[in-house]
């Protein structure tokens, strides 16, 4: 009879701390060490997908490529998110990517021949949706700087003066990239 009363006592003085203890445990915000990724931007090649590595939290590391309507458009950068130490489950997470690769493409309908990549470094800011997951990934949205030198525009210049060709749209200052990653790991 001593030993019921032991028990009972005893699990009157632990069942209080379990239910402490579980209160306590908290949804903590996924994040990728590995993903891929599909979706339309530089970061993608274009029309494409790209391969994220984060080899420590915050920075990862990635490779692209695509159909960028002249051929195959590559680039490959790093991507720095911003985690949040206070909230483990954040609604958004913004972060900064650069990269190098094609950072411009001309392309002339009907006269493929004088279509041209042209390559640089282009830097942009972007936010993932990690309230948006599927259980497997995650929406990603950037808008992206590329710096080009005066070699892109020189070309349409010299098509448009020297080949008779007229260019209705101009180089964009800005460029978006929207995609849907996947979790690898």
């Amino acid at each position: 009879m001593r030993y019921i009363k032991v028990i009972i006592l005893l699990g009157l003085f632990c069942f209080p701390g379990q239910i402490s203890a579980q209160e306590e445990i908290r949804e903590v915000a996924q994040y990728d060490k590995i993903s891929v990724g599909i979706g339309v931007g530089l970061d993608h090649g274009g029309f494409g997908g790209n391969l994220l590595v984060y080899p420590a939290k915050p920075v990862g590391l990635f490779v692209g490529g695509g159909y960028a309507f002249a051929g195959l458009g590559v680039n490959a950068g790093v991507k720095i998110r911003f985690v949040s130490r206070r909230d483990p489950t954040p609604r958004i997470n913004p972060y900064l990517i650069g990269m190098y690769g094609y950072n411009a493409v001309i392309v002339v309908f009907g006269a493929a021949e004088y279509n041209k990549f042209f390559y640089g470094p282009t830097v942009g800011i972007g936010i993932d949706f990690p309230k948006l997951f599927l259980n497997s990934g995650y929406w990603s949205i950037a808008l992206l700087v590329p710096i080009r030198g005066p070699e892109a525009q020189e070309y349409i210049d010299d098509l448009e003066q020297n080949h008779g060709f007229d260019f209705k749209i101009g180089l964009l200052p800005v460029a978006i990239s929207l995609g849907y990653r996947f979790f690898l790991f």
